[in-house]
């Protein structure tokens, strides 16, 4: 039953793509290329609700066959309003004043259902009480609009959706099916549908509608803990984590204004030195090959999470300053755009 719904999930996701294109196109929600964009083809943007729809109807099946609680179900019902705010400012821009405190008011309804976990470093257990729930907001809010801000080439956002919810059950498939595992199931396999007509040489895009979702479920994830300690997700996150927040530093440090749409994203500068491909094939072989192998000793040793997480921030964030992370060119002359 639980493959037939996946299964069902990834074709349906995928046609129905097809035919939000074809009312984006009649309609006009289009995003024209412009100086920043790394398409060169107007595009039907916003298709990201597509995925959410099959989601949460998905999501609401397997809540009615009792095989999720209700708890999750609702704690999950967060990524709604996300969504829906987003499509609005992908059809017409909404203002930072309706968006942001939407995006708060999502995160608080989340952080209700699955509070904030107890930290665990080294030897100590960290139980924050109320200012872990005022933190797991904030932090809720800031992975949203991370995966927001690195949903800028072709296939890199439900790409690594994909990645970060198969880490995720192969990290916990030795433990006891849980229906947060069935979530993360489902997620990949709507995000899998998407990604067909995503792939570079896109026919949509997910325009905030799917970027803001994706972050905020893969964000609940994380703090609910149920398979998977809170510092494995952030490794799994690790490339976009670095790189959005890298890029931000640096670019405080310059005196920019930050709130300014740029492409000064290490990965933007790959995908322009190297191709959109090149570039998903570099981030996918470092999720494989560095953040899964370190994300699996977080799940080992879980007491020592928090300095795994360090060390596999550190090279990251070495190579993407090399790249240019928050510069106008790449630090490395190899990359220098020609």
């Amino acid at each position: 039953m639980i493959i037939a719904l996946l299964a069902v999930c990834v074709f349906v996701t995928w046609t129905a793509c097809h035919i939000y294109r074809r009312l984006a196109i009649h309609s006009q929600v289009i995003d024209h290329p412009n100086h920043r964009s790394a398409h060169e083809l107007p595009t039907p943007t916003g298709a990201g609700v597509v995925p959410v729809i099959v989601f949460y109807l998905a999501l609401s099946c397997a809540a009615y066959a009792q095989l999720v609680s209700t708890h999750v179900f609702l704690g999950l019902l967060s990524g709604i309003l996300v969504a829906g705010v987003g499509l609005i400012d992908d059809i017409r821009p909404l203002s930072w004043k309706i968006r942001v405190p939407a995006h708060f008011i999502s995160a608080v309804w989340s952080i209700f259902w699955v509070g904030f976990p107890v930290l665990v470093i080294f030897d100590l257990n960290l139980d924050l009480g109320l200012a872990g729930n005022i933190f797991g907001v904030i932090a809720l809010v800031w992975l949203l609009n991370i995966y927001n801000f690195m949903d800028g080439i072709d296939g890199i956002a439900a790409g690594e959706t994909v990645f970060v919810c198969a880490a995720a059950i192969i990290l916990s498939s030795g433990r006891e099916f849980q229906d947060w595992t069935l979530v993360y199931l489902i997620l990949l396999a709507v995000s899998s549908g998407f990604l067909i007509i995503n792939w570079p040489g896109a026919k949509v895009f997910m325009g905030d509608a799917g970027s803001g979702f994706l972050g905020l479920m893969l964000g609940v994830f994380a703090l609910a803990m149920s398979d998977l300690t809170v510092w494995t997700w952030m490794i799994l996150l690790g490339w976009f984590i670095t790189d959005a927040c890298l890029t931000i530093l640096v670019r405080l440090l310059r005196g920019e204004n930050i709130t300014e749409s740029h492409s000064m994203h290490a990965y933007q500068h790959l995908t322009r030195s190297l191709g959109n491909i090149q570039t998903l094939t570099v981030i996918l072989a470092v999720n494989l090959l560095w953040l899964l192998p370190v994300a699996l000793l977080s799940e080992i040793f879980p007491s020592y999470g928090f300095l795994l997480l360090l060390l596999a921030s550190l090279p990251l964030s070495v190579a993407q300053f090399f790249c240019g992370a928050g510069q106008l060119q790449p630090r490395s002359g190899a990359l220098r755009h020609r």
